[in-house]
């Protein structure tokens, strides 16, 4: 006769395997999200290739100059925190270059309280916040 010997695996060792298993996937999903946040912040980080907004105003026509001159002024609001703004500024920056010498561009900053006169002057309710004087 031949012993009787168990079908399966005890309950106890299995359950190791089990508690094993959800530790090493629980592992490997923890190390993709890591990989994958800092990939994604790198990328974003990287992604503006493009001058900063305070490089592009300080580039751009001052006001006064623009008021003065005979050309049509396209003037900007923007704030550096401002994430539109700052999408918009590789497009704006190639616009500059492309018609700067048949229009001002001016970039004025809504957190600068030297430019509350304009700011209320042109209702600027949101940002960003084009004008275009002709």
């Amino acid at each position: 006769m031949t012993p009787n010997l168990p079908d399966s695996v005890p309950a106890s060792s299995e359950k190791t395997e089990t508690t094993n298993d959800t530790r090493i996937r629980n592992f490997v999903i923890a190390l993709v999200a890591i990989a994958l946040g800092v990939a994604l912040f790198l990328g974003l980080k990287t992604e503006t290739g493009s001058a900063s907004l305070e490089t592009q105003a300080a580039a751009s026509t001052p006001l006064e100059v623009a008021l003065s001159n005979d050309k049509p002024t396209l003037m900007e609001f923007y704030a550096n925190w401002c994430t539109a703004c700052q999408a918009m500024s590789k497009d704006l920056s190639e616009l500059k270059q492309q018609y700067a010498t048949k229009v001002n561009f001016v970039m004025l900053n809504v957190d600068n309280s030297k430019w509350l006169p304009e700011i209320l002057n042109y209702r600027v309710d949101g940002i960003p916040h084009f004008v275009f004087l002709g």
